[in-house]
């Protein structure tokens, strides 16, 4: 029979999910002040937007068109939370900072603080998520471990004539 206390590592992966998004979200703010301070200034066109409504979750994409000094236009389709697509509702052009070598190459500059601060909110609350489940992790393994080493010794059973 299986040990019911021998998965109680398997709560670890909680903490490491946390742990994994405070790195992308890292990356992401890392990327879009790299972006904003580094970058080229172009004025993007907006040739498509729309907001949706799924369930509970609102969103907007918005899709930008630009023609950076290389000559080359691009066109990107950016995913924004309804926050950020609102600010840019009634907006035809967009001053964008452009970066190709970035983790985020297109900043919007008029909602980059509000991005900015958005991606740091995110940190902080994974961070603090993690350090309770991380704290709850080490007191169910310190439980799991306590109650595995008492259940391990050797079980004795009497036999009882009827």
């Amino acid at each position: 029979m299986n040990n019911p206390h021998q998965f109680w590592h398997l709560f670890w992966i909680v903490p490491a999910g946390l742990l994994y998004l405070m790195i992308q979200q890292g990356t992401v703010l890392h990327g879009l002040q790299n972006t904003y301070n580094e970058g080229e200034m172009y004025l993007a066109e907006v040739i498509d937007f729309e907001i949706k409504q799924i369930a509970a979750q609102t969103n907007g994409h918005l899709t930008l068109e630009f023609e950076p000094d290389s000559g080359e236009l691009i066109q990107r389709q950016l995913s924004q939370p309804i926050q950020n697509a609102a600010q840019l509702q009634n907006t035809t052009h967009v001053p964008i900072q452009y970066l190709e070598s970035s983790f985020q190459p297109i900043v919007m500059i008029p909602i980059y603080e509000f991005h900015r601060n958005m991606v740091m909110a995110n940190i902080g609350i994974a961070f603090i998520a993690f350090m309770i489940t991380g704290y709850l992790g080490y007191r169910a393994s310190s439980f799991a471990r306590k109650k595995t080493a008492e259940d391990s010794g050797p079980v004795e059973y009497e036999i009882v004539d009827a």
